[in-house]
């Protein structure tokens, strides 16, 4: 009797360490679902805040001409291959195997079959772009600053 009640007392300590593990991992798991949630908006702000940077007419745009933007211009068939070759890059520094990126659902060219613009063509279309907004928004400052 004195021998079951010995293995009885053990079970029951036993099971309070199983419960004790089980609780410590929860946290565990809860405190590493922070830390990414946290690293991924540091993430996503630095990376948004570098685009605004270097494309500032970009701050004006909905979200929805923001995300046809993006679409358009960056998540085509280019963007999706130039980010493999950096992936691929990565992955010989690393030593990892590369992950598939799937190209868009439609496969057409992005800008409806016409030519590439040339640099120069690019470069005159972002000036315009830029003093058109300048001009656009200039008027609205101004009004804002004598009211």
């Amino acid at each position: 009797m004195a021998q079951q009640t010995k293995l009885q007392l053990q079970i029951e300590a036993s099971a309070k360490r199983i419960q004790e593990e089980q609780r410590r991992l929860k946290q565990l798991e809860k405190q590493q679902a922070e830390r990414d949630r946290k690293d991924r908006n540091h993430r996503l702000c630095k990376r948004h805040g570098f685009l605004e940077s270097i494309l500032p007419d970009t701050i004006s745009l909905t979200d929805e001409q923001f995300q046809e933007f993006v679409k358009r211009h960056i998540a085509n068939n280019h963007g999706l291959k130039a980010i493999a070759s950096y992936m691929a890059a990565n992955a010989k520094l690393t030593g990892e195997a590369v992950p598939a990126t799937a190209p868009p659902a439609d496969n057409k060219p992005q800008n409806g079959g016409a030519p590439a613009p040339t640099v120069a063509e690019q470069n005159h279309g972002n000036n315009q772009s830029k003093q058109s907004t300048q001009n656009a928004t200039i008027p609205a400052a101004t009004q804002g600053a004598s009211a």
